[in-house]
C-alpha cells in the first residue's frame, strides 16, 4: 500500500500521540533543541520518513528480481539516496498539491544521507505502533474472556495476532532489518525493549487469563517464561507464513500457531491431566 493512501491529512502526519524528537537523534544536527523538536514533529519529517519506509518495503519485501530487459538492477543493499526520496515525494505531490516536499526541506533536516538513514532506522523501530497494537489486543482479550472457553480464546487471540503481524508490512520490514543488521545499535535497542517493555505486558495479560480461567503455572515456570515462549512461536510462525502460500496447520488440522500455543498451555499450566480446554470457561466475577 502506498504511503500516500496511508495519511490523508497534515494532522495525521503530525501524529500528536508521540514526540519524535525522542526518536530522531540526527535531525537538525547542531540546531537548538526547540528547533530540532519542531522539525522532528512536523508532518514534512514524517512524510520523508514514510517515503523512506515505502522505498525499503519495495526493495526488501516486494522486490522479485531485476527487469532483465531494462537497466533496472537490484537496490536491495543500496543506501537510500536523496534523489530517490525526492523522486517519490514528487509522486506524492501529484496526488496532493498541498503536501509540498522540497530538497531544502530535506537538507534542513538531514545534512548528510547517513543521518537520514540512521533516523529512518530509529523511526522504523519506534515502539509506539507496537504499543498501540498491544493495547488493542489487550482490550479484545479482556472482552472475550467472559464469553468463550479457554481453548477458543487461544484460537481467537492467535488468529488475531497472526493475521495482524503477517499482514503488517512494518513488522515484516523490522524483521528484515533485524536479520540484515543484527549488530546495529537501534536494532539491539529494539530487541532489548521487547524484553524490558513489551513482553512484560504480554506476561501480565497471560496472568489475567490464568486468573480468569482459574489456573496457575506448573512449578518452575513463570508468566514471563510464557510470554517469551509464545513470542518465539509467534515470530517463527510469522516468518514462515510470509514465505508460504498455503495455510500452516498441524496434522490434526489445527492452525499451526493456535495448535502450538494450546500444546504449550497444556504443558505449562497447572491443569488436571487430560482436561479439554474447550470446556474450561472463565470463572464468574465476584
Amino acid at each position: 500500500m502506498s504511503a500516500i493512501s496511508t495519511f490523508q491529512s497534515n494532522e495525521e502526519l503530525s501524529d500528536p500521540s508521540g514526540d519524535l524528537s525522542e526518536v530522531l537523534r540526527h535531525i537538525g544536527a547542531g540546531r537548538l533543541a526547540g528547533t530540532r523538536r519542531k522539525l522532528a514533529n512536523s508532518w514534512e519529517t514524517r512524510a520523508f520518513l514514510e517515503i523512506g519506509l515505502e522505498l525499503l518495503r519495495e526493495d526488501l519485501l516486494e522486490y522479485s528480481g531485476p527487469d532483465l530487459d531494462s537497466e533496472d538492477r537490484s537496490r536491495l543493499f543500496e543506501s537510500l539516496s536523496r534523489e530517490r526520496i525526492l523522486g517519490r515525494a514528487a509522486q506524492w505531490q501529484e496526488q496532493d498539491r498541498e503536501k509540498l516536499l522540497t530538497v531544502n526541506m530535506y537538507r534542513g533536516r538531514w545534512e548528510h544521507k547517513n543521518r537520514f538513514t540512521e533516523d529512518l532506522i530509529a523511526y522504523l523501530f519506534r515502539l509506539a505502533p507496537q504499543q498501540r497494537r498491544l493495547d488493542h489486543f489487550e482490550r479484545a482479550c479482556l472482552a472475550m474472556m467472559g464469553e468463550v472457553s479457554l481453548g477458543e480464546l487461544v484460537r481467537r487471540l492467535s488468529t488475531a495476532v497472526s493475521t495482524t503481524l503477517v499482514n503488517d508490512q512494518l513488522s515484516a520490514l523490522q524483521h528484515s532489518i533485524e536479520t540484515a543488521l543484527p549488530r546495529h545499535p537501534q536494532v539491539q535497542e529494539f530487541s532489548k525493549a521487547q524484553y524490558d517493555l513489551i513482553l512484560p505486558r504480554w506476561a501480565a495479560i497471560y496472568r489475567r487469563i490464568g486468573e480468569a480461567y482459574g489456573f496457575g503455572l506448573r512449578s518452575g515456570t513463570t508468566w514471563d517464561d510464557v510470554a517469551i515462549i509464545f513470542n518465539a512461536l509467534t515470530q517463527g510462525y510469522m516468518f514462515k507464513s510470509r514465505s508460504s502460500e498455503d495455510a500452516l496447520r498441524l496434522s490434526s488440522g489445527e492452525d499451526l500457531l493456535a495448535g502450538s500455543i494450546l500444546l504449550m498451555v497444556r504443558a505449562m499450566a497447572d491443569l488436571p491431566g487430560g482436561e479439554d480446554l474447550n470446556t474450561r470457561f472463565a470463572r464468574p466475577r465476584r
